[in-house]
């Protein structure tokens, strides 16, 4: 995350992510980074523990990488990101490797995000 962030109990859905300070419209919000998160093949997960598997599934989002079916997993407060048809934060056009602020974005607010414009699985989760 390119921005200060808590996690605390959410109306949407158990916890979420709350910014700290003010966004402004347009402002990166996150974006992919290798150094702190990954991408699992699913074609590895059942050799995963069961509860590894559980927590890649609450916490991951699937995308295809490079011709094949990914686990993403965030490295920092991102992974706790509610669902919301109308977010305060979109993906970065065709990267899907960064979110950008919607709208102005008080600090205290809640980030949200639309699962299905990035989520492989989103129907399922949701």
């Amino acid at each position: 995350m390119l921005i200060s962030a808590s996690i605390k109990p959410s109306s949407i859905h158990g916890f979420g992510c709350f910014t700290n300070e003010r966004i402004h419209k347009g402002q990166v919000v996150w974006v992919f980074d290798e150094s702190i998160d990954i991408r699992i093949p699913v074609s590895g997960l059942a050799s995963l523990p069961r509860p590894a598997q559980e927590f890649l599934g609450t916490y991951g989002y699937a995308e295809m990488h490079q011709g094949q079916k990914v686990i993403v997993l965030c490295g920092d407060h991102s992974k706790h990101m509610n669902h919301s048809s109308d977010p305060n934060l979109l993906e970065g056009g065709d990267n899907l490797e960064l979110n950008v602020a919607a709208r102005d974005i008080e600090a205290g607010e809640e980030l949200t995000c639309n699962y299905y414009n990035f989520d492989l699985d989103a129907g399922e989760k949701l």
